[in-house]
């Protein structure tokens, strides 16, 4: 999936601080901690014919959507794939860098029960700025179903949230993405304001990107 440039007007020392947010946001595509009570009641049991009309053609048209703003985001997509299909995907640790945009390197640093601790390198260019960012993330997994994860060290303030697999029950074979993130970077004012911007734009690159990688491979 190819990233889609961003054109600022802003400074350059905009654009940096936003590239950070570029970098962390596939990590979000990842992996603990349980979600704050408000962002998991966002229509985390929710199913596809629960969704307003307009999203669920876009859905159906084979498009990801995200939704929120100020660090809360909903992001989601109907992948024609079966949850362990999906799921092998979000837990490829090692291999992150072969079908998530912008990531450079990503390597499982331990692994014990239903824990997992990654290490994910990101790089981004917009026009002549190139950005490197390092983060440390956990996950908590319930099989097949759902995925938690943390920043455990890395460039934000916070960044939590979760991962849902959810079967569309007129397909078995295919699910119903949802990915509800709370995220706070380091700076404020301005710059937060184009953070959370580039954040959700490249969210969505990152559900498609899964979407295509996990139908890519049961037809392989």
């Amino acid at each position: 999936m190819a990233f889609k440039p961003f054109r600022f007007r802003k400074s350059s020392s905009y654009v940096l601080s936003g590239l950070v947010a570029i970098a962390i946001v596939v990590a979000t595509s990842l992996s603990p901690a349980a979600l704050s009570q408000d962002i998991i009641s966002q229509d985390i049991n929710g199913s596809l014919n629960q969704l307003p009309a307009q999203e669920q053609s876009a859905l159906q048209a084979g498009d990801a959507t995200v939704t929120g703003s100020n660090g809360q985001f909903t992001g989601r997509v109907l992948i024609n794939a079966s949850a362990p299909d999906v799921w092998q995907v979000l837990t490829d640790y090692d291999n992150f860098e072969r079908f998530f945009p912008n990531v450079e390197n990503s390597r499982l640093l331990e692994s014990a029960n239903n824990r997992s601790v990654f290490e994910q390198i990101n790089v981004v260019q917009v026009f002549l700025f190139t950005q490197r960012s390092r983060i440390v993330v956990a996950s908590t997994e319930s099989y097949p179903q759902q995925i938690d994860f943390l920043l455990v060290e890395g460039d934000l303030e916070t960044l939590q949230g979760t991962w849902q697999i959810e079967p569309v029950s007129s397909s078995p074979d295919q699910v119903l993405i949802t990915h509800q993130v709370s995220v706070e970077p380091n700076q404020g004012g301005a710059v937060r304001n184009v953070f959370f911007n580039i954040y959700q734009n490249v969210l969505e690159d990152t559900l498609a990107a899964l979407k295509q990688e996990a139908e890519r491979r049961i037809n392989s």
